[in-house]
């Protein structure tokens, strides 16, 4: 798949530049979820979860998703759908995007389903539950954590596809050529150390599949079809106690 003429304009990200770009967020989400999330749920009683949702949203996501458009316009862009679109690659999904993103959510689950088997079998105390984010299945009069989780879901993931697969990606295929989606997944593996190795272990497939099918495709919307389908049902899973 060919790139537009906005991509040909973009400058190489090489190590030292991806080290800024991912390093600030990592911090932020690890002092976010460190500091934040206890802080704000000792001084208010709210829930931890929705806690999580606030400083996780508010101080991490929302923001990348603003800073994918000040990254975007610092190009020298102008602000017109076409050149939004064409930059950072949201291109119509093609059967063949749907076809990869299927193959990836088949292959994703799989996998980590097969790790988490090995993890909880082999390793012991192993869990992915960060202590910011525990949450049991929601009852009658919780139902409406639901609601605060929406805004976290939407920035979450069309702030990290935006802004990573976006916006960066394009840049590091200019540096990394072919192996991008490895140096990509390891940044991106960086970005969630506030979750803890355990959880991270888990989400390896996801953090190497996702870029590498993103990067074939040259398609952002791949990314935030496969990043959202992840994230949401996994999320739902829980709040709804599914399969339980």
């Amino acid at each position: 798949m060919s790139q537009g003429p906005i991509d040909r304009n973009i400058r190489p990200m090489r190590f030292g530049t991806s080290v800024l770009f991912f390093g600030l967020p990592t911090i932020v989400l690890f002092v976010a979820t460190h500091w934040g999330v206890p802080l704000l749920n000792n001084k208010t009683g709210i829930p931890l979860v929705v806690c999580w949702f606030i400083c996780g949203g508010g101080l991490v996501f929302f923001p990348l998703t603003v800073a994918s458009f000040v990254a975007f316009r610092s190009e020298g862009n102008s602000f017109s759908s076409l050149a939004i679109r064409s930059r950072l690659r949201l291109r119509p999904m093609e059967l063949r995007d749907w076809l990869w993103s299927l193959c990836a959510l088949v292959l994703i689950g799989a996998v980590t389903q097969l790790l988490l088997v090995f993890a909880v079998r082999f390793i012991p105390s192993f869990s992915t539950n960060p202590s910011f984010m525990t949450m049991d299945t929601l009852r009658p009069g919780e139902m409406w954590i639901l609601l605060a989780w929406a805004p976290l879901f939407l920035f979450n993931i069309i702030g990290e596809e935006f802004f990573w697969r976006g916006y960066v990606l394009p840049r590091q295929e200019l540096a990394y050529g072919k192996w991008t989606w490895v140096v990509h997944g390891a940044f991106w593996s960086m970005f969630h150390i506030a979750f803890g190795w355990q959880l991270m272990f888990i989400l390896a497939p996801l953090l190497f599949a996702l870029p590498y099918v993103v990067q074939n495709r040259k398609n952002t919307w791949v990314g935030i079809v496969i990043h959202g389908l992840i994230n949401g049902s996994g999320f739902l899973a829980v709040a709804l106690g599914a399969g339980r």
